[in-house]
């Protein structure tokens, strides 16, 4: 049986109409946002009670920096990573992953290097997170941290074998926010390799940076709302849940109410109106799991706009820090997405060569049943799985 389309068609086209809103007016946002005291705002920020998560500013909120010239020599480090889970209907357990690595050379000596490492991971000690108290496989969520690690890692390797001046790359954010609800075992096994990625470049004094396509997030907005409430009295901080408790209570409408909901890429696309190869002020991210990084890993970031859209850049603390170094990954990101339609060039090809294929899935697949019929071994799926590869009715 096939999915009913006719029947979802109707739905779809309702669905469509209701994204018709008028165009929402932003003119107090704007003027929330041209009236932020970065001084008092951090303040604000430091004894805030909410349940948002919050940007910090630095010594300026507002005001847009155009992209420095690129270097006329720099090579671009990127690494990209996919993976096949283990299989609980399969009678070997075991999971793939592939680390896609790019370098690209531009300047006097062009060149391209497009590599791909695939490894398969079986032994009993690489299938469970280190720890003596609980097993605790590694499937699902953990395996997308352990991916992550292993890409960065790459990058560390591959990086350190460049003429400078030499950026790593990364696709999505180096704040491994899912980690915060899980035991100390698994955010010590996967920081400590992280970590140590992030050790390695700051040693080498190569600038690491995350590129994140249409991203969702709000921090920015967020500290706009916290720029404009009017509940701190008599010294008190920001706190949003009484506020809130306030506002049902006593009909008391919050400050913040005006604020639009809407996300950071729009703040800086409607209100600062960023403009291409323009990125905002340095922010700092206040995520909770940072207080498990070391200090100088903090994660910073900036928007920007790609030439396409506006993008997130995160860095580390000490790349933030470093006005060279910021520089250079403003400039190098800019080049990039500006060789590749709006998107950095050499992250296209880190995902191109990464990714793992349906075929390629079932042709592992192939070779995992000869390997264990070669060594006398009966290779038996799960009833269930065995249903679903031959209907019979």
């Amino acid at each position: 049986m096939t999915l009913d389309l006719t029947r979802l068609s109707a739905r779809i086209d309702d669905l469509a109409r209701g994204s018709d809103s008028p165009t929402e007016s932003f003119s107090d946002l704007a003027d929330a946002f041209d009236a932020i005291d970065a001084y008092d705002l951090t303040g604000r920020i430091k004894e805030a009670r909410t349940t948002w998560l919050l940007a910090q500013p630095g010594h300026v909120f507002q005001g847009a920096l155009s992209a420095p010239a690129s270097p006329a020599e720099y090579s671009v480090v990127a690494s990209d990573g996919s993976f096949i889970l283990p299989d609980r209907h399969s009678p070997a357990r075991f999971f793939i992953i592939n680390i896609g690595k790019v370098v690209l050379r531009y300047g006097s000596d062009p060149h391209a290097e497009i590599t791909a490492d695939p490894e398969i991971y079986f032994r009993e000690h690489e299938l469970y997170v280190p720890n003596e108290v609980k097993r605790i496989p590694v499937s699902g969520t953990l395996l997308g941290f352990k991916r992550a690690a292993e890409e960065l890692t790459a990058v560390a390797e591959v990086a350190a074998d460049q003429p400078g001046p030499v950026i790593g790359l990364q696709d999505g954010t180096l704040i491994l926010w899912g980690l915060e609800t899980f035991p100390q075992p698994v955010v010590t096994w996967i920081l400590e390799a992280y970590l140590g990625a992030l050790d390695a470049l700051q040693e080498r004094g190569i600038p690491i940076a995350s590129y994140i396509s249409s991203p969702a997030s709000s921090d920015v907005m967020n500290s706009v709302r916290v720029s404009v409430c009017d509940y701190p009295l008599n010294g008190r901080p920001v706190d949003c849940r009484d506020c809130h408790q306030r506002a049902l209570q006593e009909g008391h409408i919050p400050a913040c109410d005006f604020i639009p909901d809407v996300t950071d890429r729009v703040l800086f696309e409607q209100i600062v109106d960023l403009r291409p190869g323009e990125r905002s002020q340095v922010f700092a991210s206040r995520s909770e799991i940072l207080k498990r990084y070391t200090a100088q890993h903090h994660i910073h970031f900036f928007y920007m706009h790609s030439g396409t859209e506006i993008a997130r850049v995160e860095v580390p603390h000490w790349v933030a820090q470093d006005a060279a170094k910021l520089d250079l990954v403003h400039a190098a990101i800019y080049d990039q997405c500006a060789n590749g339609r709006g998107y950095p060039t050499a992250l296209q090809e880190a995902h191109e060569v990464a990714a793992i294929r349906p075929h390629e899935r079932r042709a592992v697949e192939m070779l995992v049943e000869e390997a264990l019929a070669r060594h006398g071994h009966d290779y038996r799926r799960s009833a269930k799985d065995e249903s679903k590869r031959g209907r019979f009715v």
